[in-house]
């Protein structure tokens, strides 16, 4: 502007396209802008479109792509989560402990174990042998809580054990009447 000296470090458009600008000081740029009209000289059929375009993102930066079948591509990616939603809903199911067993010993047996019901005697034998294996104080003879750790074992088996064998003692009864 003449007659100004302040530093012109603020940008003001020149034209619709957006591409070449002027620059002035702040107080300037502000009256530019004032006085400044994107629609001048259209007619109100263009000034609707050019509303429209810009809704929709008429925009230098956006890059535009097909979505002609975005709905689909969308769907085929959430797939998987559903499908991993529900085969977790599916597991929560089969793991289910009913209110009155939770804080049981034999729920204690098992979760010191390591296992969630429902389970079979056979699994409880098997991760028993693998946890024996483990924690062993003749193979672990820097731990000072192997003997400890064995002894829970040991003891988890064997409530479990019981347990087990009362209730195939109670199922052969029924099954006997």
């Amino acid at each position: 502007m003449p007659d100004c000296y302040d530093v012109a470090e603020h940008k003001a458009p020149k034209h619709r396209g957006l591409n070449e600008y002027y620059h002035f000081c702040i107080e300037h740029v502000r009256e530019y802008n004032k006085a400044w009209n994107f629609f001048e000289g259209m007619s109100d059929q263009e000034m609707k479109e050019e509303i429209y375009k810009g809704w929709y993102g008429d925009r230098p930066t956006w890059q535009y792509r097909n979505f002609h079948n975005l709905e689909e591509t969308l769907y085929r990616k959430s797939e998987s989560f559903r499908e991993g939603y529900a085969k977790a809903e599916k597991e929560a199911e089969k793991n289910y402990v009913p209110e009155h067993l939770k804080g049981t010993p034999e729920m204690e047996a098992l979760a010191y174990l390591g296992l969630v019901p429902p389970i079979t005697f056979d699994e409880v034998k098997k991760q028993y042998k693998i946890l024996v294996k483990k924690y062993h104080p003749d193979r672990n003879p820097d731990d000072d809580d192997a003997d400890e750790k064995i002894k829970k074992i040991n003891m988890s088996y064997t409530l479990l054990k019981v347990a087990f064998t009362s209730y195939e003692q109670i199922e052969n009864l029924k099954n006997q009447n």
